[in-house]
């Protein structure tokens, strides 16, 4: 694996480690830590043709100055090139995380916020319970099982814990006389748009066997 190539790997992976660590608590890291390295190597994978390029050419440059400055100028336009577009579809793949974390901050304080991809993101309120308390269904095109299986461990690792003793089908969190409440039962009955439901209450019975 070239010099550069390690560089790119490297910066990438910083800059997605800071996004994730900005998203969720220290807790929860190493959970989301495996697809932060997935994504950087994919993300350095697809800049590897123009950096290997790039060693070529540099390594004709110390045998024939002149073609070598030539091949490396070349080199060097289609990494910049390369560079720019993956920073393009970054640029377009955070536009969704970043609405989402805000209308996420709005509804569903005290849920992580999912950071397990899909292409568009929307929260419905679908009714309110005997307090008045909404509920709400978080949407998601193209997720994947993969992410949810993700998102639930995330979800454990931040004090959730199973209603029914053998089935992570609905999940909740004790915050003190109120209950933050998480079901996937319905998740892929609408694929490709995965739909979870989550609220916050003050009735025991959501929790209650």
């Amino acid at each position: 694996m070239s010099f550069l190539k390690n560089i790119l790997r490297n910066a990438i992976s910083e800059g997605i480690s800071k996004g994730i660590k900005d998203a969720v608590s220290s807790a929860a890291e190493k959970i989301v830590a495996p697809k932060a390295e997935e994504l950087a190597n994919k993300a350095a994978e697809s800049l590897d043709n123009a950096a290997a390029e790039l060693d070529t050419a540099s390594e004709k440059a110390e045998k024939n100055e002149e073609n070598g400055v030539s091949s490396l100028k070349e080199s060097l336009d289609r990494l910049s090139k390369s560079a720019e577009k993956y920073a393009e579809t970054l640029e377009t793949a955070a536009k969704p995380q970043a609405a989402l974390a805000e209308e996420w901050e709005k509804k569903l304080p005290g849920f992580p916020l999912w950071c397990f991809g899909g292409t568009d993101f929307w929260i419905d309120e679908t009714g309110t319970d005997a307090n008045g308390d909404p509920y709400y269904v978080f949407n998601a095109d193209n997720a994947t099982q993969e992410g949810l299986d993700l998102y639930v461990a995330l979800l454990k690792e931040s004090g959730f814990v199973r209603k029914y003793p053998s089935s992570d089908e609905i999940l909740y969190k004790d915050i003190g006389g109120e209950y933050l409440v998480f079901g996937k039962t319905a998740a892929f009955e609408a694929a490709p748009v995965m739909t979870l439901s989550m609220c916050r209450t003050r009735d025991r019975s959501e929790i209650e066997i």
